[in-house]
């Protein structure tokens, strides 16, 4: 007689399954003892991560020898012995011990999905993935609805190079859950593979809106728009995918790009280890849980009191949460107890310049830079806040030292720009800006400074506003609205259009009032003085407004 379990369907990572039933395949009936696979625990003696994991393994492995001397325990109470070894097993990362406790979990009870999913992940942790597929092929026929088996076992044909056997995995998928990023990337890969190159741009692009932020999201669009001969929209993906890279590196991570996994949660949750506690919390942050990433953190450290790597995250979690003192209090102890730190170090900075103390976090950044010379985003910050404070020389130094790092990081080229104009540079200012649009000529900013000195720019020789012009007209971007207005007011003025000029500065005055700008409102209105008396401006920046 057919009987039915229950799919979980899951409408996104953050939201609560759907139910749907789905009759049960006949299975053959469980094995006897005879065909087996004996289970021995692993070596612990080189377990060093902690005694905690060696002692939970030795517990659960008392538990599952009781239960097998039982003579009364039924076969379904022994496959639920041999996976909960297994479960423990693998996320200790011993697999090969896993294999074993899986394949008897299965033998026992071989209608129950459990256990030939985890054996996919099992050889998939092998590096094995046409075996793997095979396991999450056999999870598919007890489940077929399953998200989660549907990517794994898709991903795992894209492994082997048969794109043609994943794409109606993912489009089945994809019917059952469309908002899934791990699925939509899937079908871009499926169609670069395929070298259905539009397709991939298609379901990428997607992707890219569903995760802004996903690395491989953007690895992938890139070489779609590159085999494409798109090579702007390549360049400029790789920029931000190099940002985004920066920001992963922030939390020592990139974006984690999974379906809803309930089965791998229970393997993720069932070690208490150090090292679990701060993946589990990584993997929170990137999806945005703060408070949840915190108390994993914290459930790490009571396990590892000294752990600066995850005392720094526990610190990050409560910046991102609000709470600055607490976080600082967090980046204080880790370089207390481990000052070769670097990351601490930015971080207290980074709390120090948001509290208008840049003396102290210049100091910060520079301990960051001397415990990591390779460190470019606390070079960036020590360089601005060098800037900031005057000291020309030292921040074009360090300008200098990213451009060699970093050749993709923008805020160094445009900082060292800043700093000409800062010393009235001009001419060299416009050099370093227009080289700047050269190699990044999709970030707005190298144009409306170059604008600017164009059109107000103190020196005769250096003012053109025809070409400042030229410059503008091929930015469109919104979102720059109150500078680009402001600097096509410049522009036009430079050119004797005054009454342009004075409509545009209102526009650009009146976009500065809805955003809450009133002070910079008023700033501005001196230059709209200027042009409605028939003058151009002469000063590409206001006093302290220089970006």
């Amino acid at each position: 007689m057919l009987g039915c379990c229950v799919t979980w369907v899951a409408c996104n990572a953050d939201d609560p399954p759907a139910v749907s039933a789905e009759p049960d395949p006949p299975a053959p009936p469980p094995a006897d003892s005879a065909t087996l696979q004996p289970v021995s625990l692993p070596d612990l003696s080189q377990n060093t991560e902690s005694e905690t994991v060696a002692d939970q393994l030795r517990r659960q492995y008392d538990a599952l020898v009781a239960t097998l001397e039982d003579s009364e325990a039924t076969s379904s109470e022994r496959s639920e012995e041999y996976g909960e070894m297994g479960k423990l097993l693998l996320a200790a990362e011993y697999v090969g011990e896993a294999e074993a406790c899986f394949r008897n979990a299965q033998a026992l009870a071989p209608r129950d999905r459990r256990w030939p999913y985890y054996l996919g992940h099992v050889f998939r942790s092998m590096g094995a993935p046409a075996r793997a597929a095979a396991f999450f092929e056999q999870a598919r026929q007890l489940r077929p609805n399953d998200v989660a088996t549907l990517v794994w076992l898709a991903e795992m044909h894209l492994e082997t190079g048969d794109p043609g056997a994943a794409r109606p995995l993912l489009e089945h998928a994809l019917a059952l859950q469309p908002n899934s990023l791990a699925v939509t990337l899937g079908l871009g890969r499926v169609a670069l593979a395929r070298q259905d190159y539009f397709r991939a741009v298609q379901h990428l692009e997607e992707a890219r809106t569903l995760n802004p932020g996903a690395t491989s999201v953007l690895t992938a669009l890139a070489s779609a728009y590159r085999s494409l001969g798109r090579l702007d929209l390549a360049e400029a993906t790789l920029q931000q995918r190099q940002a985004a890279a920066r920001a992963a590196a922030s939390i020592d991570a990139e974006a984690i790009i999974r379906p809803y996994d309930p089965l791998m949660e229970e393997v993720a949750g069932s070690i208490r280890s150090a090292a679990n506690y701060e993946l589990r919390g990584v993997r929170a942050l990137v999806e945005g849980n703060h408070g949840r990433a915190a108390g994993l953190f914290r459930s790490g450290l009571e396990l590892q009191p000294v752990n600066p790597s995850l005392r720094h995250k526990l610190g990050t979690a409560l910046a991102l949460m609000g709470d600055a003192r607490g976080a600082q209090e967090q980046f204080e102890r880790v370089v207390q107890q481990s000052p070769e730190y670097a990351r601490a170090h930015y971080s207290l900075g980074v709390i120090m310049e948001g509290s208008g103390q840049d003396m102290l976090a210049l100091g910060r950044y520079a301990a960051a830079v001397r415990h990591d010379p390779s460190y470019v985003e606390a070079r960036a910050r020590l360089a601005g806040t060098l800037r900031r404070g005057g000291r020309h020389d030292d921040a074009m130094a360090q300008y200098e030292w990213i451009m060699e790092l970093d050749p993709f990081m923008i805020e160094a080229p445009f900082g060292y720009a800043m700093v000409l104009v800062s010393l009235e540079r001009w001419a060299e200012a416009r050099d370093q800006l227009a080289d700047g649009i050269e190699q990044h000529p999709h970030a707005p900013g190298f144009p409306l400074a170059l604008a600017r000195i164009l059109a107000a720019a103190p020196d005769n020789r250096v003012r053109d506003g025809r070409r400042a012009m030229a410059v503008l007209e091929r930015l469109t971007d919104e979102e720059q609205r109150i500078d680009l207005g402001e600097t096509m007011a410049m522009t036009l003025a430079e050119l004797g259009r005054f009454d342009e000029a004075v409509s545009w500065q209102h526009d650009a005055i009146a976009a500065a009032r809805d955003a809450g700008g009133g002070d910079l409102a008023t700033r501005m209105a001196a230059n709209l003085a200027l042009y409605e008396t028939g003058k151009p401006a002469r000063t590409p920046w206001r006093e302290g407004e220089l970006p």
